[in-house]
């Protein structure tokens, strides 16, 4: 394990082979790797492979962030407006991976192995000005930092010099700064949150983007044709058992049938990756998000599909749908169920509607989204019909325990009551995604008064926000007597401190007025830059597609709020 290591605070090539010092052996017993480094590259792929049979054996998971550098031609055509991912995969195409030789090629074939199987995701990163725009004059990502975490939790952090790349680590001369989570942790999480922030695309300054998927298919054609990579069909070496990486002398020669693999290693065919593929396919970061609509019973309409686009590339989702009757809110929630459920994302959910549509709630989920879920209904838990039932056996439908479901539907009638609330708040676990339908039934008792009494569903719903990750409300009817109503609503997932009830009335005064005053204009401005604060700046295109102005304008329109 990693604390049993002797671990040097600086290593340089004056120690010895990089690789073999210090590579191989902070991998051989890790359980996850995070990795930066500066170049997209076959040669920075193969590279990235070396080492690596050690983390697989374990059933680990490994990240690598990679810069790729555009040219003059391709920033220029991404500020006339073409799109930045387009521009990337565009560039990461003229890059084919064509291995350089053999051991290349079983670099390869591992990794794309890993990927198969989950073991890899790679994203890309792209400098980027406060614009959005990549950075001119050749500008790259540069950054060189590591992440270990062996099974027991402890964890060993480096940066320095060290790119992926041949020279890097065999010619240069590179220097690796290592820190060990047991004597500085604070270094550690500081490396940790770092790359954290990086891959979570939270950086102003840099676009971090999924590997295109032209890029992964090249990949792909690497696949082993046997159940298993060459590098992991034969004994490790003596080297690799002491953590040390093989030297040429210690590596057996190739034979036609392979050796077996090592005893603590379980025999993995064909048909397991496969399967295991298709289990982990819904949280695949390349068109894994699709998944759960693909594969469902439903055949999405365009406002459908682009609002579970928003609700789940925005993890958790915090909106309010108010689509009008007829246009499938239910649906629009149930893709964005699905896909959650299948992705692991949303491992407890909440359903609230009222007492007369809950049925037809569960018979949509299950028909349309394969979603066997039950009600509660007061005494009892309730599933659909079911011949897989029949010979499993009927789950247990004693409704003490009715909060402990994964999933279940109940009546927001019942549950608004003193005692059933009670069991909500004190007693159920936090929820992953609480769907709210009918959410108009969440309102003040006298709204025209404005005077903030709220019925008990609303005094329930703004207890339970802080109870769940995710909140989803349904109506097609937000505002019924007074805006208060709608405030409420939007209150309920979030809104930043400057959008008092106070402010939310007034702002629809301000925009109303034909010639607003200079103090009118500060007001919006204010409110403008407190969405920009609390959900992220407005970029250009979004600027355009809200105001229908051009580039040039809605630029000139952004740096004046």
């Amino acid at each position: 394990m990693l604390r049993d290591r002797n671990w040097r605070i600086r290593y340089t090539p004056d120690d010895g082979d990089l690789v073999r010092l210090f590579y191989v052996p902070a991998l051989q017993d890790a359980v996850r790797y995070h990795r930066l480094t500066g170049y997209f590259s076959a040669g920075a792929l193969t590279l990235a492979a070396r080492g690596i049979e050690g983390l697989v054996r374990n059933d680990g998971h490994m990240r690598l962030l990679v810069g790729c550098t555009l040219e003059a031609e391709e920033i220029a055509a991404i500020e006339r407006g073409e799109a930045l991912r387009e521009q990337v995969e565009r560039r990461l195409a003229q890059l084919p991976l064509a291995p350089p030789d053999a051991e290349a090629g079983d670099a390869l074939e591992l990794l794309a192995w890993m990927i198969g199987g989950g073991h890899l995701d790679v994203k890309v990163a792209v400098p980027c000005n406060a614009d959005g725009v990549p950075v001119p004059d050749g500008a790259i990502f540069h950054e060189k930092a590591g992440i270990v975490e062996d099974g027991a939790g402890d964890r060993i952090a480096w940066n320095g010099s060290l790119n992926e790349t041949p020279a890097g680590w065999q010619r240069n001369w590179e220097s690796v700064h290592v820190y060990a989570s047991w004597e500085d942790p604070a270094r550690v999480e500081m490396e940790e949150e770092n790359f954290s922030r990086l891959w979570a695309n939270r950086s102003p300054r840099l676009e971090v983007l999924d590997v295109p998927s032209a890029v992964r298919q090249d990949l792909m054609r690497f696949l082993p044709k046997d159940d298993l990579p060459r590098r992991l069909q034969s004994e490790p070496s003596a080297g690799e058992r002491e953590g040390l990486a093989p030297r040429m002398e210690d590596v057996p020669k190739r034979q036609a049938t392979p050796q077996p693999l090592p005893p603590t290693q379980t025999p993995v065919d064909l048909r397991t990756v496969v399967w295991r593929f298709i289990e982990q396919a819904p949280s695949l970061p390349d068109g894994g998000a699709q998944v759960g609509v693909a594969t469902a019973a439903v055949d999405p309409w365009p406002h459908q599909a682009r609002a579970f686009q928003r609700m789940y590339m925005q993890w958790p989702p915090k909106l309010l749908l108010a689509d009008e009757v007829g246009l499938g809110k239910t649906i629009q929630a149930g893709m964005l169920l699905r896909q959650a459920w299948l992705a692991g994302k949303a491992k407890r959910i909440l359903i609230l509607a009222p007492k007369a549509v809950l049925a037809q709630w569960q018979i949509e989920l299950r028909e349309k989204f394969n979603l066997d879920w039950p009600i509660y209904d007061g005494k009892g838990l309730r599933w659909l019909p079911s011949r897989a039932r029949q010979v499993l056996g009927e789950p247990d439908s004693a409704g003490s325990a009715w909060h402990e479901q994964p999933a279940v539907i109940v009546s927001s009638q019942l549950m608004r009551r003193q005692e059933r609330a009670a069991v909500l708040l004190e007693k159920a676990e936090p929820w992953d995604v609480i769907v709210l339908d009918e959410a108009h039934h969440a309102r003040r008792r006298s709204s025209a008064t404005q005077e903030d009494r709220p019925n008990a569903l609303l005094r329930l719903m703004r207890a339970l926000k802080e109870r769940t990750e995710g909140l989803l409300l349904l109506t097609a009817t937000p505002m019924q007597v007074h805006p208060i109503e709608t405030w409420d609503l939007l209150d309920l997932l979030g809104l930043p401190a400057a959008w008092s009830s106070d402010a939310f009335l007034r702002f629809f005064e301000d925009v109303e007025a034909p010639n607003p005053s200079g103090e009118a204009m500060e007001r919006l401005a204010h409110l403008f830059r407190s969405v920009e604060r609390a959900f992220g700046e407005v970029s250009r295109e979004q600027a355009e597609r809200i105001t229908a102005l051009s580039r040039l304008h809605s630029g000139k329109l952004l740096r004046a709020l």
